[in-house]
């Protein structure tokens, strides 16, 4: 490609490129025949590529022993029944495959998972054993009855269930971490009819409901024990909580009082949003409590 200004050859690139001749000028390489232009994103001023973020789910990995594709987000082969060896991100809790030393979502670097132990809570979809994560969230004595505070797993479909105090704690280091990738959504996804599952610890039935009400993530909620999470729910809600949901769900909250012309109710302990931009992390963790008694209380 020859320069426009002066009459040189520029240097060469791929197609797409912005390139600098020798006289100053700048000019962008040609794209070849029905080739569509390149999804780089570039800084203002120079040439090099921008910093992006771009949220990448783990590829379906082949079982060791049947060989046959595994979903991404299980810890067992649904053919063979061989556990695989895969690790929980903790910050987004997504399942990486045998090897990865960083998360391929959000980029976290993977720690030590602990040991899971049987337990013989059934899986509210499958009905499989949910696995108990001993020592991940310590529960905490606050003069109350002690009541199981692990966080429960289904090593055949993915699902997770989550005690309401740990999950606030969750959100609430999330909210604190910073902004996070969105997760790719499915393009293929099946709409299957609405079924309403028990609680894996009470047994009794749980409601559905949409998380942060405007999260678009329906989950099951236990009013006494906790909230149930099919595969890859939870990494939504977290991506949820750490882009500033909770102020979106108070917002959204003061704009239906004043579509009704009810006037706004404002007390100390239902004050999210100045919650949520108090520096002190113990009144984000009270934000979050807060929002998760008042979200699941039907």
């Amino acid at each position: 490609m020859i320069c426009n200004s002066c009459g040189r050859e520029l240097p060469r690139g791929f197609p797409g490129a912005r390139v600098t001749c020798v006289c100053g000028a700048s000019a962008t390489l040609a794209l070849e025949a029905g080739a569509p232009p390149p999804a780089v994103v570039r800084a203002s001023g120079g040439p090099y590529r921008a910093r992006e973020i771009r949220p990448r789910e783990p590829p379906e990995t082949r079982c060791p022993y049947c060989g046959n594709a595994c979903p991404p987000l299980v810890r067992v082969c649904p053919h063979c029944d061989v556990r695989l060896e895969n690790v929980r991100c903790v910050r987004c809790f997504t399942l990486q495959p045998p090897g990865s030393f960083a998360c391929t979502r959000c980029g976290r670097a993977l720690e030590l998972e602990p040991l899971l132990d049987a337990t013989d809570a059934p899986c509210p979809r499958c009905r499989t054993p949910l696995e108990a994560m001993a020592g991940a969230w310590d529960p905490v004595d606050r003069g109350e009855p002690r009541r199981d505070e692990r966080i429960h797993e289904c090593p055949r479909c993915g699902g997770m269930f989550v005690p309401r105090e740990v999950l606030a704690e969750i959100l609430c280091r999330a909210e604190v971490s910073g902004p996070m990738p969105e997760p790719a959504r499915s393009q293929a996804a099946r709409l299957e009819p609405v079924s309403y599952v028990p609680c894996p610890l009470c047994h009794s039935t749980m409601n559905r409901v949409n998380f942060g009400r405007i999260s678009g993530v329906i989950v099951d909620v236990c009013r006494k024990d906790g909230t149930w999470f099919d595969a890859g729910e939870l990494t939504r809600v977290v991506a949820f909580a750490s882009n500033g949901g909770l102020k979106k769900s108070r917002e959204r909250e003061e704009a239906e009082r004043k579509e009704a012309s009810r006037p706004p109710v404002v007390a100390p302990d239902l004050n999210l949003f100045m919650h949520s931009r108090a520096p002190d992390l113990e009144l984000r963790l009270a934000a979050w409590r807060d929002f998760l008694r008042r979200a699941f209380s039907w």
